[in-house]
């Protein structure tokens, strides 16, 4: 809630087009807060999160980590266009109560032009499969 405050206080748009005020974009603040909570309570660093008192664009959500949370189990991994290709990349997707964690991969490897898809229409961005991803016991 601090986090879409915040971004509403500074007139920050959504990423990529996404909603930028409202109940919508609070809702995807708190999906993705649930996300970052699944991850560092698998890889046992939860003391690490929620520090921040501002939002900072393009920071990480764990130490070089930075979650992807999606609302359907059959979605992909998002990395958008300008991410820093170091960073490694979680996919966590919640639906109907169920948290799974699908796997990783650093930037560099997802950010390839056979990745680039555009199924929102006008919000392209790289969307990785599952099966290109790394399991999350290799995360850390």
């Amino acid at each position: 809630m601090r986090r879409q405050s915040v971004n509403e206080a500074r007139g920050l748009r959504g990423r990529n087009g996404g909603a930028s005020f409202g109940s919508k974009a609070l809702e995807i603040h708190l999906l993705g807060a649930a996300g970052e909570m699944a991850v560092a309570s698998y890889l046992g660093m939860k003391s690490f999160l929620y520090q921040a008192t501002e939002a900072e664009r393009g920071s990480c959500d764990l130490p070089g980590i930075d979650v992807k949370t999606r609302s359907k189990a059959s979605y992909d991994l998002i990395i958008q266009k300008n991410e820093d290709p170091n960073k490694k990349f979680a996919l966590v997707t919640i639906q109907n109560r169920e948290t799974l964690l699908h796997g990783w991969c650093y930037g560099h490897e997802g950010m390839k032009e056979i990745y680039w898809s555009d199924p929102a229409k006008g919000r392209p961005a790289y969307f990785v499969g599952k099966e290109h991803l790394r399991p999350m016991e290799t995360l850390l």
